[in-house]
């Protein structure tokens, strides 16, 4: 009986063993199909990649690494290209606010009343082409709101300039309003343009000018922001070719021809802008009549006209400012005289078309339009975005769109409500780029060559 028992427990035993056995066997046999089918899949994968990236994952770790990191900073290189080139003027404009540097800098200058000083002057690219001084002024002279002030400017070669100007805002206690104001240049390389609105950039000549010129306004206002002004003005003029080549040659009328002049003005100004110096809104025209005649001979008689047109417009409750000028001058001779060179109408850098360089186009006639964008950069900092188009012309027929000069820039205008300080511009046109750092305001109309250049 207990044989019995022993051979049914083997039995059991081999019975189970021969399952697990063959179990065991099963499953190493489906292992090596189940990595089979993986070992096709990643082939399949691997396949399916392109060669870069079959390459790539090959690469050691560093290496991935060190690409990364090199395709990331030329990425990154436009970005951190202006924040190098903001950097400066963020930390600029911290200091600005921080140390209030425009009323540090008016403190050094100015009195403490704020109505007179004497600052340092410097000019690029006006009549001189470039130069240093001063301006001293006072603009409550004896307490009774006269006016005066008085500036001086050297340049290389001997070349200087000068003005002094005298306001009376109530002239004996009247309505009337008198300014006088005595300019004098002398300089020895002007330049003028041969060919008017067809001149090329290379002809370019140089003159020699000794100038004087004396002007009396008297004003008067005949309604509100309506002005009536008369202008007398005489004129010492001693012009000549420089004595730095190539020179501007004596067929051109007033070389070599010393004149003494006297002009008669009459002029007719709306202004009804919120401030002259930093305005926001209003509108500016000024229009009148001019009258020449050469006192010392009888070569020179002309007469012309103009018309200024400036509109301001705020935009975004006033924080930003839209400029938009149109600008018209028109000479013409009388009796079948002549006009003098260094008295024609003439557009540059320092007459409204800012990209171009002194003396670039000069004729008769110019007609100019601007337009400007100013906003707010700092307490007493307005940033500018402009665009100029003009052309000159000897008679009106001559105006072609195609022959519409231009320019374009922007830069910065350092003012106050009170007072003006200056400007730092670049402006590019077909000639090239100019820089301009200037101690006067835009949009300001001057006679003849020279006047707009100081």
């Amino acid at each position: 009986m207990a044989r019995i028992l022993s051979a049914l427990l083997l039995s059991v035993l081999c019975a189970i063993n021969g399952c697990t056995s063959a179990q065991v066997t099963q499953t190493h046999a489906s292992q090596p199909n189940a990595f089979q089918a993986e070992g096709k899949k990643q082939e399949q994968s691997q396949e399916a990649r392109s060669p870069e990236e079959r390459f790539r994952k090959e690469k050691p770790q560093e290496e991935r690494d060190e690409e990364d990191t090199v395709l990331s900073a030329i990425a990154a290189a436009p970005e951190y290209l202006v924040k190098g080139l903001a950097y400066p003027f963020k930390k600029f404009g911290i200091y600005y606010e921080r140390t209030d540097l425009m009323n540090r800098l008016m403190d050094l200058f100015y009195n403490d009343e704020r109505t007179g000083g004497v600052f340092p002057r410097m000019a690029v690219g006006g009549a001189l082409s470039s130069g240093i001084g001063f301006t001293a002024f006072h603009q409550d002279l004896f307490h009774q709101k006269k006016e005066v002030r008085a500036r001086y400017l050297y340049a290389t070669r001997g070349n200087q300039a000068a003005d002094f100007a005298y306001r009376d805002p109530s002239l004996f206690g009247s309505k009337f309003m008198l300014d006088l104001d005595v300019f004098w240049l002398n300089f020895d390389n002007g330049f003028f343009f041969l060919g008017g609105n067809r001149a090329a950039e290379n002809g370019k000549t140089k003159y020699d000018l000794n100038q004087l010129s004396q002007n009396a306004r008297l004003s008067y206002m005949v309604a509100p922001n309506l002005k009536a002004s008369l202008l007398g003005r005489i004129l010492f003029t001693d012009a000549g070719p420089s004595s730095r080549t190539p020179t501007t040659p004596p067929t051109v009328p007033g070389i070599d021809t010393y004149m003494q002049g006297a002009a008669v003005e009459p002029s007719l100004t709306y202004d009804s802008r919120d401030n002259p110096f930093r305005p926001s809104t209003g509108l500016y025209i000024d229009t009148g009549f001019t009258y020449t005649n050469q006192l010392n001979g009888d070569q020179f008689r002309y007469m012309g006209y103009w018309v200024d047109v400036q509109r301001y417009i705020p935009v975004f409750r006033g924080d930003r400012v839209l400029v938009i000028r149109a600008y018209l001058s028109k000479l013409d001779s009388l009796d079948g005289k002549s006009i003098p060179f260094y008295e024609l109408n003439l557009l540059d850098l320092n007459n409204g078309l800012r990209g171009f360089d002194r003396g670039r186009w000069q004729d008769k006639g110019a007609l100019l339009y601007n337009l400007e964008w100013r906003y707010p950069v700092w307490k007493d900092v307005e940033g500018t975005i402009f665009l100029d188009l003009g052309q000159v012309f000897g008679d009106y027929k001559d105006l072609q769109p195609k022959l519409f000069q231009y320019s374009a820039g922007g830069g910065f205008r350092f003012v106050t409500s009170r007072s003006f300080a200056f400007r730092v511009q670049l402006a590019a046109s077909n000639d090239g780029l100019l820089a301009l750092f200037r101690g006067d305001l835009e949009f300001v109309r001057h006679r003849g060559t020279v006047l707009g250049g100081f």
